[in-house]
């Protein structure tokens, strides 16, 4: 048996009691480090309250499944993973090759920054394309389809959430992930990304420092806006419910 369970964003303060029951009865467990962050001490925390060893699992762990699934076909196993549990392709790619080799799959929810991000900043679901990544760039990686993906969403007057990338144990800073749009901007010139753009960034959602903030790009990268885990959201235009909205819910800096 293979159990993917989504923690959620607050730790074992998320973990529901179905949940931890599963945990309790596995025979292994391993903790996926690779796609996001939990909050700090996480393992340890979940260490004490289920009294059971707890294994990293990094990304060469988790893009090759072999060992996981192996087990699977003799023990009670189940995979942690940061948000919900098949938010990350690199899950449910696991979950197809575990089916593929006759283990059992069950999948427990859980909150994940795709929900509460968007959710918490007023901004009608319904209205976002497709979720973009910003990576980290260098002289032989630039990839401009991550500007083209933007495009579209903006050109469809759908809002876009960018997922920044990770190094090591924190997200990229809002500021930097914005001066790599502006980088792209200038590559591609098709005036989307200029000074009045306006953004929402998300830092430390669903913690006691949570921060939501409707700024501009101009601003943003003046100010410096820092932190970690962070997402932004690039909006198209906003009905007056989403702009009632917003004004009450975000941060304004302008």
């Amino acid at each position: 048996m293979l159990n993917i369970i989504g923690l959620g964003l607050r730790g074992i303060k998320s973990l529901t009691l179905e949940q931890f029951d599963i945990l309790k009865n596995s025979d292994i467990i391993y903790f996926e480090v690779y796609t996001s962050i939990s909050p700090k001490n996480t393992v340890t925390h979940l260490n004490k309250i289920i009294n059971k060893d707890i294994i990293s699992a990094d990304r060469n762990l988790i893009e090759n499944s072999n060992e996981i699934i192996k087990n699977a076909h003799k023990k009670n196993i189940s995979l942690i993973v940061t948000g919900d549990a098949l938010s990350a392709t690199t899950h449910n790619e696991i979950r197809e090759e575990a089916i593929k080799n006759n283990v059992d799959v069950r999948i427990y929810e859980n909150a994940s920054i795709i929900t509460a991000f968007v959710s918490k900043t007023g901004l009608f679901n319904y209205k976002f394309g497709q979720i973009v990544s910003i990576p980290y760039t260098h002289e032989n990686f630039f990839p401009l389809s991550v500007y083209d993906k933007i495009y579209i969403n903006y050109e469809n007057k759908m809002h876009t959430l960018l997922l920044l990338d990770l190094n090591g144990n924190k997200t990229m800073d809002p500021y930097y992930g914005i001066q790599i749009l502006r980088d792209m901007e200038n590559k591609k010139n098709k005036n989307l990304i200029n000074d009045d753009t306006k953004i929402i960034i998300g830092i430390k959602i669903a913690t006691a420092d949570e921060q939501i903030i409707y700024t501009d790009i101009k601003t943003a990268v003046k100010n410096k806006i820092s932190g970690s885990p962070a997402s932004i959201i690039l909006p198209s235009e906003l009905n007056d419910k989403e702009k009632e909205f917003v004004n009450s819910f975000c941060k304004i800096i302008l």
